[in-house]
């Protein structure tokens, strides 16, 4: 559903977008929503694709002549991502923003391994996360053009992987079974960048990319050829979303 359902919301944004602005033909019309940015508190949700995914860094050493573990590659698949927001006025161009968000994704590596018995082998583990996205941002706004307005956003995050398979269950043969393990705990930064719509009735909606660079190892070793010639395995996210405030 994702990735088709999240391109028909989006062009429904922007046909509400369009049906926003002033029409010529009738003369100018009053702005739409023209005290919504004098409330202190604002207050809606959001809905999101997104693109999880890892910054890999593996020993100097790796594919060498003689290594059984030759390379490692990380693929992402498209996400979906639902948020709450809060947004507190700090003045005429900025907020302050927290949206914890909910996102289910998947990451995967990929591994070329030179088996004394079975030759190069290609072989691929899956990481399926739930995650809990806790960010704390500040929202820069430019003035109004008409019904609309760009932005940007900059701040911290805190992620909780909900579905992480750091700690092997006594007795769980499945969870044997995973070649990497993560810390279900990160943090880092977010930049994004976005457009608000204002609306009749005093609300508005946007479109929004957002990006997260998680600052911590998350990778968890337990010393075998999967894990041992990672040197770093951090985390990366690229969010599209429609926020409804």
């Amino acid at each position: 559903m994702g990735k088709h359902f999240f391109v028909r919301l989006s062009f429904f944004v922007l046909s509400l977008a369009w049906l926003s602005q002033p029409v010529s033909a009738i003369g100018k019309m009053p702005p739409n929503a023209p005290t919504y940015d004098n409330k202190l508190f604002h207050f809606g949700f959001s809905l999101g694709m997104n693109f999880m995914n890892f910054s890999v860094g593996t020993d100097e050493n790796l594919g060498f002549e003689g290594d059984t573990l030759l390379s490692v590659r990380h693929r992402s698949q498209p996400g979906f991502a639902v948020g709450v927001v809060t947004d507190l006025r700090l003045g005429k161009y900025f907020d302050l923003r927290f949206i914890p968000t909910f996102s289910m994704g998947t990451r995967s590596l990929e591994y070329t391994t030179n088996m004394p018995d079975q030759g190069v082998v290609k072989d691929k583990q899956d990481i399926e996360s739930i995650m809990l996205f806790l960010p704390l941002e500040v929202k820069w706004k430019a003035a109004r053009i008409n019904n609309t307005r760009p932005y940007v956003t900059a701040g911290f995050q805190y992620t909780l992987d909900m579905a992480n398979r750091k700690m092997k269950e006594e007795g769980n043969a499945a969870a044997e079974e995973y070649k990497m393990k993560l810390d279900p705990h990160d943090f880092g930064v977010t930049v994004g960048l976005g457009w608000d719509f204002f609306l009749p009735y005093n609300n508005k909606i946007a479109l929004e990319l957002k990006a997260y660079f998680g600052f911590r190892d998350v990778l968890f070793r337990e010393n075998n050829i999967y894990t041992d010639r990672i040197t770093r395995l951090n985390s990366r996210m690229l969010q599209l979303s429609v926020t409804f405030e």
